[in-house]
C-alpha cells in the first residue's frame, strides 16, 4: 500500500477530500480515520486541509496521484453499506487521475459482497500469490502443496510441523519463542498439523507477536494495517482489503474455503479501533520492518533470520 510522504501528504490529502466532495463528503467512520491518519502519520489537522482545486491537481505529480487512490480505497473499503451516491463521484475523479481503476472497481465489488466473483482478480494482485511462485522456483513447491493440504485436513504433515514445533526450543526472550508461545496460548495448531494454518498465512502471525496485537477482529485488522503500510505496491492494499471485508463491510465470510469463525461488520466502530488502526499505520511509516521469514531455518540456537532489521524512512 502506498501512502504519502510528509511532503506529498497535504496536496494528496486535499485530493481525496476533493474526490468525496461531489458525494457530500465523508461519513462519520470515514471523517475519524482521515482525521487519525492525517492527526498521526503527519501532524496535519485536516480541517486545514482545503479541497484540492482541478488547477493544483494538475501539477500533482503521478506518485501523488497514486497515493490519492489509495486513500481513497481504504476509505471505501471502511463505509458499510457503500452509500450509491459515492460510486460515481470517487471512480470519475481516479480516472481524472490517470490512475488504473481495477482497484477501485474490486472494492466496489467487495464492499458490495460479491466477493466470489472477484477473488480472481484480487488473487492477481495478492502478495500471497506472487509469494507462493517465488517459493515454488526456489524448489518449495512440493512442500507449500504438503502445508496446504494440511491446512485443509486432508493430512498432516510431520516435517512441517515439526519445523514449526522446534520454535518451542528457541531462547527465552527471542521472537521465535514468542510465536510459540502465541501459538500454545491460543491453542492453534501449528502449519503441518491438521487444520494448521497455510505457511505463508502464517507469517502474519509474527506481526501479532512483534507487535502485540491480539487475534480479535480489531487485532486482525491491526496486523494488516501495520503490514500494509510496509508494502510499497499494490499488495498490500489487497491484503487490507480483504481484512477488512472480513472484519469492517461484512462481505467476506470464508478465506480459501475455511470459514472465518471470528468474521464481523463495524469493528471499526469499536471504542477506540480508528485511534488504534490509525496507530498500527504509523508504527509502520515510522520504523520498516524487513522479516526475513520466508527463509527461517527455525533453529533452536539461530536467531540471525528472527531479528527484525529497522531503517529510518
Amino acid at each position: 500500500m502506498l501512502l504519502p510522504t510528509d511532503t506529498d501528504a497535504r496536496m494528496v490529502l486535499g485530493m481525496v477530500k476533493a474526490a468525496f466532495a461531489p458525494a457530500g463528503g465523508f461519513d462519520e467512520l470515514q471523517q475519524a480515520l482521515l482525521e487519525g491518519i492525517a492527526g498521526s502519520l503527519y501532524g496535519i489537522d485536516l480541517a486545514d486541509i482545503a479541497i484540492a482545486t482541478p488547477e493544483q491537481v494538475a501539477t500533482a505529480e503521478a506518485g501523488e496521484r497514486l497515493h490519492a487512490v489509495h486513500l481513497m480505497i481504504v476509505l471505501e473499503f471502511v463505509e458499510h453499506p457503500l452509500r450509491d451516491r459515492v460510486v460515481t463521484p470517487i471512480e470519475d475523479y481516479a480516472r481524472g487521475l490517470g490512475v488504473s481503476l481495477d482497484l477501485l472497481r474490486d472494492a466496489r465489488h467487495l464492499a458490495r459482497g460479491h466477493f466470489a466473483w472477484m477473488y480472481l482478480d484480487l488473487q492477481r494482485h495478492s502478495w500471497y500469490e506472487e509469494e507462493t511462485i517465488k517459493e515454488s522456483l526456489r524448489g518449495r513447491w512440493h512442500e507449500l502443496v504438503r502445508s496446504k493440504l494440511a491446512y485443509t485436513g486432508v493430512v498432516a504433515d510431520r516435517a512441517i510441523a515439526a519445523k514449526w514445533r522446534a520454535l518451542r526450543d528457541c531462547p527465552e526472550g527471542s521472537w521465535g519463542k514468542a510465536v510459540a508461545e502465541f501459538y500454545d496460548r491460543h491453542g492453534f495448531p501449528f502449519p503441518g498439523e491438521r487444520h494448521g494454518i497455510y505457511e505463508l498465512g502464517a507469517r502474519h502471525d509474527w506481526i501479532h507477536v512483534l507487535a502485540g496485537y491480539e487475534t480479535t477482529p480489531e487485532g486482525e485488522l491491526d496486523v494488516f494495517a501495520f503490514i500494509a503500510a510496509s508494502m510499497t505496491d499494490e499488495r498490500g492494499l489487497v491484503l487490507l482489503a480483504i481484512t477488512l471485508g472480513l472484519f469492517q463491510n461484512g462481505s467476506i465470510r470464508h478465506v480459501g474455503g475455511k470459514h472465518i469463525l471470528n468474521a464481523r461488520s463495524d469493528t471499526l466502530t469499536d471504542e477506540g479501533a480508528v485511534a488504534r488502526f490509525t496507530e498500527a499505520l504509523r508504527m509502520e511509516v515510522s520504523t520498516w520492518f524487513s522479516c526475513s521469514i520466508s527463509r527461517l531455518t527455525f533453529s533452536g540456537r539461530s536467531s540471525e533470520s528472527m531479528t527484525p532489521r529497522t531503517k529510518r524512512r
